[in-house]
């Protein structure tokens, strides 16, 4: 397979890599269990996923949401848990695979679509939003998760390496 056409879609390609890097080696135990009060490993996955494919698939491709990852409960304010591991990973690596398919055949100029934003942020509501902003804050809010995830793998005692890590599809 070749590389995508545009660095950004390249940089979120990069953002799935280190995802994968920090969850890797969890167990499914470990996974779904809510740590310090806060949300487990597992709805975490689940959520930055449900909000790629709310924002990329549903919104600019105008394809229904996941099955699994579509899910209400992992939407922001949802309810910090799910409870099965190895569904939270095929919906992730479904959602990816779908989008990777949409985007990578994308350049920088196809990015700059707009369509109406329909989401929950209000100061975005009426206005028209490009894939390219959608992609941008899709890899912040990665990178976001990504730092919950390693911080409290590492007070578990659980090394998962520095992140960034090597960003080779965004060069």
């Amino acid at each position: 397979m070749t590389g995508p056409r545009s660095k950004l879609v390249g940089l979120l390609l990069d953002a799935w890599v280190d995802l994968d890097r920090v969850v890797d080696g969890l167990t499914p135990e470990v996974a779904v269990e809510a740590l310090d009060g806060g949300s487990s490993f597992a709805w975490t996955v689940a959520h930055v996923t449900n909000v790629l494919d709310a924002t990329t698939n549903v919104r600019f491709r105008r394809v229904a949401p996941h099955p699994y990852i579509g899910k209400d409960e992992f939407r922001f304010g949802g309810t910090g848990a799910a409870d099965d591991w190895d569904a939270v990973l095929k919906g992730m690596r479904e959602v990816h695979e779908s989008t990777r398919d949409y985007l990578s055949g994308l350049d920088d100029d196809d990015l700059d679509r707009a369509v109406p934003y329909d989401g929950s942020l209000p100061h975005l509501v009426g206005k028209n939003i490009s894939l390219q902003h959608s992609i941008f804050r899709s890899i912040a809010h990665h990178y976001f998760h990504i730092g919950e995830i390693a911080s409290k793998r590492d007070r578990l005692g659980h090394s998962v390496g520095d992140y960034p890590g090597r960003l080779e599809a965004s060069w």
